[in-house]
């Protein structure tokens, strides 16, 4: 499939979280999986990265809703890093439910945001994302 090298699930939802992982894993979509529960975790987690001079995520599955910084404020945050450091993350917006809001809102960071994608993952997802691989 892709074989991306990184990605990262930033949702508060463990459930969520799990089986996705345990989907990327059955289908070879990346070799690391990160895990944070919150905007806060995840953009300590990517600064931290950053100190250690090592690549940030290849693909960011976001969720909007959750405690601490939610996805908005996580973007807001991630839009200020430097760009030499995001250009190879691909963000996409993962939700419950369809909101036309939520994706109008979306594109004011169309140039971050790559798509915005209804909860479950599938392989189907994955497959399509696979095929977005900005670098090889």
């Amino acid at each position: 499939m892709g074989d991306f090298q990184s990605c990262c699930i930033i949702d508060d939802d463990d459930f969520f979280a799990f089986n996705t992982k345990r989907l990327m894993k059955k289908v070879g979509f990346c070799q690391n999986i990160l895990h944070y529960e919150n905007g806060q975790d995840a953009i300590d987690g990517f600064i931290g990265l950053m100190v250690e001079d090592l690549p940030l995520p290849e693909i960011v599955l976001l969720d909007i809703n959750m405690p601490k910084k939610n996805g908005w404020e996580f973007l807001k945050e991630f839009k200020e890093l430097p760009d030499t450091k995001r250009k190879n993350t691909s963000v996409y917006l993962v939700s419950s439910f369809i909101s036309p809001t939520n994706i109008a809102k979306a594109k004011e960071y169309e140039d971050i945001v790559e798509d915005y994608i209804v909860k479950p993952i599938s392989e189907e997802t994955l497959t399509e994302l696979a095929s977005s691989k900005k670098w090889d």
